[in-house]
């Protein structure tokens, strides 16, 4: 009877801990928002997420010291000179965002006019762009496939929007949109393999995508738990 008990016990303290594993892997979150202010965030600092220029000082002062800027996408423009995209770029930069996501419409442009995003003293993100001379995402040493901050992964994901001069311009061709599903898996997996020991809570999805953003976040496995921000 004794022993029946032991084992007994025994596994019901197995089954208690394989749930408790089980909900730990699958409680991981994944939001998907766009500009303003984040609402939906389990995250300890506020998120901003902007495509226009901003002033920082204002947000401070409207939310918090330790708000977290991020700007969406599409920072150059097709139209301008390659010396009025930059003197924009560095004007963005200076007002203080703390992550940029650059688009396949950004990496274009760049490449058409010569602008180098690593001379900038700024944290940009790419998640789902492929330079196809490396068959891999275009990063540098300052574009990044994932940004963590206090639990939080942000991912960066870009539309496929190209200005119709852009879109004759032989440089496109360099640059291709990978599927957005595969891309968000492949970056949580390296987030996961890569974590020190402070855990991940949830991923941040910063996209261009409008509505379309619905059925990726409907696509992705159920090992997310899927929420959406207003």
């Amino acid at each position: 009877m004794k022993y029946f008990v032991l084992t007994l016990s025994l596994l019901i303290m197995l089954f208690t801990f394989s749930c408790a594993h089980q909900s730990q892997t699958n409680g991981i979150s994944i939001i998907a928002t766009t500009t303003g202010l984040m609402k939906k965030s389990n995250a300890p600092f506020p998120i901003y997420l902007t495509n226009t220029p901003i002033n920082r000082a204002d947000l401070e002062k409207k939310h918090s010291p330790n708000i977290y800027i991020v700007h969406t996408g599409h920072i150059l423009d097709s139209a301008l000179s390659k010396e009025d995209n930059e003197k924009n770029m560095e004007k963005l930069i200076s007002e203080g965002i703390n992550l940029i996501n650059l688009t396949l419409e950004d990496f274009v442009i760049a490449e058409a006019l010569g602008i180098n995003f690593e001379v900038y003293n700024q944290t940009f993100l790419n998640s789902s762009v492929i330079d196809l001379s490396t068959d891999d995402l275009a990063t540098a040493k300052n574009i990044k496939s994932y940004e963590i901050r206090e639990g939080l992964a942000f991912i960066g994901l870009s539309d496929s929007k190209l200005d119709k001069k852009l879109a004759e311009n032989i440089s496109k061709e360099k640059y291709i949109i990978n599927d957005y599903v595969l891309s968000i898996l492949k970056v949580k997996k390296n987030v996961l393999k890569n974590l020190d020991s402070s855990p991940v809570q949830s991923f941040v999805i910063i996209h261009t995508l409008g509505n379309a953003i619905d059925e990726v976040m409907n696509r992705l496995p159920p090992s997310f738990i899927n929420s959406l921000a207003d």
